[in-house]
């Protein structure tokens, strides 16, 4: 999958941009949040139904669609972080973070999704804020909660080229090289740190 072009600032001056406070409209913490007021009830999660979605192609995130990962805030509310995926027989499932995709795409029935396989799945390049394909989108393990201000306080960071990937490691101290991985990489263990996924200790 090709994303569409659009011009973009370099890499290093958009980085130095989020950390100097680009977010900083966003009030960090998870209730302050447009959207985090919006949580369905349990009994609405359980009666849930999935959109139809395109097999091969993203689509507009529905108005006012609960995320169908474990946060239950509203996907539409957060167009620079939301990402989305389509399962073979052509019903979509819907995120506001990448942290909460990649829980769902560890273990979907756990989070009430579909036992129905993954065709394919988007996510928000960090830079562009463009839907690209997560299948070869290069993912920053960054677990730091107080970097930045973001939906659910942390998330892995996706980019369309392993070079953006780089910068961004290249720009903390506390990460390196070995913190850039692909989707297939996440595990239990990533969906425990981004979304308490329930491991055993000895997992």
């Amino acid at each position: 999958m090709r994303r569409i072009e659009t011009s973009r600032c370099s890499r290093r001056s958009l980085i130095a941009v989020v950390v100097a406070g680009a977010f900083s409209s966003l009030t960090g913490c998870l209730g302050d949040f447009p959207g985090s007021n919006d949580a369905a009830t349990e009994g609405e999660r359980t009666e849930k139904t999935f959109p139809e979605h395109p097999i091969n192609e993203p689509t507009e995130t529905p108005e006012g669609r609960v995320c169908d990962g474990p946060c239950g805030m509203t996907s539409s509310a957060f167009p620079e972080w939301n990402a989305q995926l389509a399962h073979e027989d052509g019903r979509g499932a819907f995120f506001d973070t990448p942290g909460c995709l990649v829980a769902y795409h560890h273990d979907p029935t756990f989070y009430g999704g579909l036992d129905v396989p993954i065709e394919n799945i988007w996510v928000r390049d960090f830079e562009s804020r463009e839907l690209i394909d997560a299948t070869t989108a290069y993912f920053v393990l960054d677990y730091e909660t107080d970097r930045l201000s973001e939906p659910m306080a942390h998330n892995p960071k996706p980019f369309s080229d392993r070079e953006g990937a780089i910068e961004y490691v290249d720009s903390y101290d506390d990460l390196d090289e070995n913190d850039i991985v692909g989707l297939d990489d996440f595990g239990a263990e990533q969906a425990n740190r981004y979304r308490d996924y329930p491991i055993s200790d000895d997992s």
